[in-house]
């Protein structure tokens, strides 16, 4: 008793067993896609999803380097909540531009297929 009251009544909390099933079977489910495309990128059936696995990990290496992540967090909220408005003004021009850099970076990854991820598979 705080104040000569009477504690209030607590909610009976109870989770059914259909949910649990339908969350642990949504949660097996994306841990075996992410454990297929893994072996996919172990077995080198996929070397391009290997090359954007080892750049995006590069990338995220030298941004957590460079900040903590307090300034990380506080610079994504911002990015978040500009680049949406931004791009709504501009989407013509960022369309345009955003398909010739794709198409650019494609002609390198070609190149960079060619010339150095087909030797190794050799």
């Amino acid at each position: 008793m705080i104040c000569n009251r009477p504690a209030p009544p607590l909610p009976h909390l109870y989770i059914s067993e259909e949910i649990t099933n339908e969350v642990s079977t949504f949660i097996r489910n994306h841990i075996n896609v992410l454990l297929r495309v893994s072996e996919d990128i172990t077995l080198d059936r996929d070397s391009r999803m290997f090359v954007k696995v080892a750049l995006s990990l590069l990338l995220i290496s030298v941004i957590g380097s460079l900040t903590d992540f307090l300034t990380l967090v506080y610079t994504g909220i911002v990015i978040l909540l500009t680049v949406p408005a931004l791009y709504e003004r501009y989407e013509d021009h960022i369309d345009r531009y955003a398909l010739m850099r794709y198409r650019y970076s494609q002609h390198l990854f070609v190149r960079f297929d060619a010339q150095f991820i087909s030797k190794v598979q050799k």
